[in-house]
């Protein structure tokens, strides 16, 4: 029987489930940056919504080098 870490492995060792994992980081980033923007008092964006949505570009362009690689 496999223990969870064999299983986890296995799960990430496959393109697919990688690039699905990274691409639902990259929403989960960019949509707490619009859920915060428009929970704000604020009519400008904050360092931290800044900082998601540059986090959530490069995620994108790292799945964007790994995808043309492979």
């Amino acid at each position: 029987m496999d223990d969870l870490g064999n299983r986890v492995f296995y799960w990430l060792t496959d393109e697919t489930n990688v690039t699905i994992l990274l691409f639902g980081l990259t929403v989960l980033l960019s949509g707490s940056s619009l859920v915060l923007y428009f929970l704000s008092s604020q009519r400008s964006a904050t360092r931290v919504e800044f900082g998601l949505l540059i986090t959530a570009m490069g995620v994108l362009f790292y799945m964007t080098l790994r995808n043309r690689t492979f």
